[in-house]
């Protein structure tokens, strides 16, 4: 598993690790930020309209290890960070499955599966954090006998340092609190659940604790939970939607979905109740999110194979592939290779993706989804104001772009519903857009070449267009200075138009 994905998802899926989003490039700019000052960001110096304003670090521990492994080793350096990253994660969820006794090709196919699902979210960004740590919370929570308390504050702390999915932790071990509870009202191993009831309710206490070492205190667990209470940011954000069940990565997700559920339903023996509702609570959060649907994969997809095992050794049919994965595990020796593997994928990274002559993993943004060409051109000309811009867009300018400040990025957490509503107001043209545009003296808009918003300012005479290419165009009012305003605004929409045309082109020879 681990050797499977660690080279996999660096070379394969660098485009989606690199350019999913443009959340990437603003923990770059804030992790960078913070090495260089050597203290945590405390006021908005990156944006135009927030600036000043306090701000709440939440991730940024993450966002210091991903700016240190990009100074060290460039693009290339964090997209192999992030395979490896991946690749121990589902490598430690077939371990704790065959730790746990399960037969070796239900847990390679669990891991497979878990990885599948969590395809869609192979982003560059410090969610993957979470990914690692459900599972070493798994490790906990299904240990035959209970774990040192210590070890679950360790693991929050660690956790909340680095990102909010912290609270999808105290959630699952609340669960299984909830569970043992509901097996303790039978007679039935009564003390046995009681004890374990102990011990759960008493790591939800330290987890809850723990979550508050961290340099902002209890503000950081509290910036995490109201951002929930933020309906209109969540409604809105892609991933916080419900799943699309007419997209292939919806289908996968109902596919797995109705197996667990057939799963259950066919299993001749019941599960015990911290895994039942575990699994119908992950159920329930992938449908309400598609973001949890990853997590749904690293966790309920688990704990169903280890309910499932017995039945599953005795399926007909597939005695001959079980006896090989059995000998195969028997006879493995995967820690030197793993090892092996992880060394010359470091030494790729600090080559900067190349191995001699040959670039195996880039270390570019891609043209073709960032403004790169527009970007370099207005830092050439020195252009500066008031910049309204692409939504995705706000990160990379942050980065490579640090001396203009941002209308807003992927941090909605801080910039808040305001602000964001008012930016798809804008965006999408709702009525008052150009009252938005003025309130704010917005003097420069960098948009994508195909947005409706482009070709609206495009045809107004208090604005030009400065540049543009296939991807993005610059526009700034009063450029250029004109008497005629008329000639002016028909050059600038044709010259956009053209622009536009070079791009569906390339979107249909591709």
């Amino acid at each position: 598993m681990f050797l499977t994905w660690a080279l996999v998802i660096p070379l394969m899926f660098y485009g989606r690790l690199i350019n999913g989003d443009g959340d990437l490039p603003r923990h770059l700019r804030l992790g960078s930020y913070m090495l260089e000052h050597r203290a945590l960001v405390r006021q908005d110096f990156f944006s135009w309209t927030k600036a000043g304003q306090p701000f709440v670090a939440f991730e940024w521990l993450s966002e210091v290890i991903y700016a240190g492994v990009y100074q060290l080793a460039g693009l290339a350096g964090v997209a192999i960070f992030a395979g490896l990253l991946l690749a121990l994660t589902y490598a430690l969820v077939t371990r704790f499955l065959l730790r746990r006794g399960v037969d070796p090709l239900l847990a390679y196919l669990t891991g497979t599966v878990a990885a599948i699902l969590g395809g869609v979210h192979w982003l560059a960004r410090p969610h993957l954090v979470t990914f690692l740590a459900v599972v070493l919370l798994l490790f906990l929570l299904e240990r035959e006998r209970p774990a040192k308390l210590w070890i679950y504050g360790l693991l929050f702390a660690v956790w909340a340092n680095l990102h909010g999915g912290f609270s999808f932790g105290l959630v699952l071990v609340g669960i299984y609190l909830a569970g043992a509870l509901a097996e303790a009202i039978s007679p039935t191993n009564r003390a046995t659940w009681l004890a374990w009831a102990k011990h759960y309710g008493l790591a939800l206490v330290v987890g809850v604790l723990a979550t508050v070492i961290n340099p902002n205190g209890i503000a950081l667990p509290a910036h995490v939970v109201g951002f929930f209470g933020e309906s209109y940011l969540t409604d809105m954000t892609n991933e916080f939607m419900s799943p699309n069940f007419h997209v292939w990565t919806g289908k996968i997700f109902l596919g797995v979905m109705l197996l667990v559920v057939g799963g259950l339903a066919l299993s001749r023996k019941r599960p015990t109740y911290p895994r039942f509702l575990f699994i119908l609570a992950s159920i329930a959060f992938s449908l309400i999110a598609q973001r949890n649907i990853a997590l749904f994969g690293l966790t309920a997809v688990a704990v169903l194979a280890l309910h499932v095992d017995p039945e599953w050794r005795r399926l007909p049919g597939i005695g001959r592939i079980r006896a090989a994965f059995e000998r195969d595990e028997l006879r493995r020796r995967s820690g030197p290779w793993a090892l092996g593997i992880t060394v010359v994928l470091i030494v790729v990274a600090l080559n900067r993706g190349t191995i001699g002559p040959v670039m195996v993993v880039p270390n570019t943004f891609d043209p073709k989804v960032f403004p790169v060409a527009a970007v370099e051109e207005a830092r050439r000309d020195g252009v500066e104001g008031n910049l309204f811009h692409e939504f995705i867009w706000g990160g990379y300018l942050l980065l490579e772009w640090p001396e203009q400040r941002v209308f807003i990025d992927g941090g909605t957490d801080y910039y808040g519903t305001d602000l964001y509503r008012e930016f798809i107001e804008t965006i999408t043209l709702t009525p008052g857009w150009r009252d938005n545009l003025e309130e704010r003296k917005v003097s420069l808009a960098l948009l994508g070449t195909g947005s409706p918003l482009a070709h609206e300012l495009a045809r107004d005479p208090t604005w030009g267009v400065r540049y543009c290419d296939d991807r993005a165009v610059l526009l700034q009012r009063g450029y250029p200075a004109s008497s005629d305003e008329q000639i002016r605004r028909g050059s600038d929409w044709h010259k956009l138009w053209a622009c536009y045309e070079r791009a569906q082109a390339d979107r249909k020879a591709e």
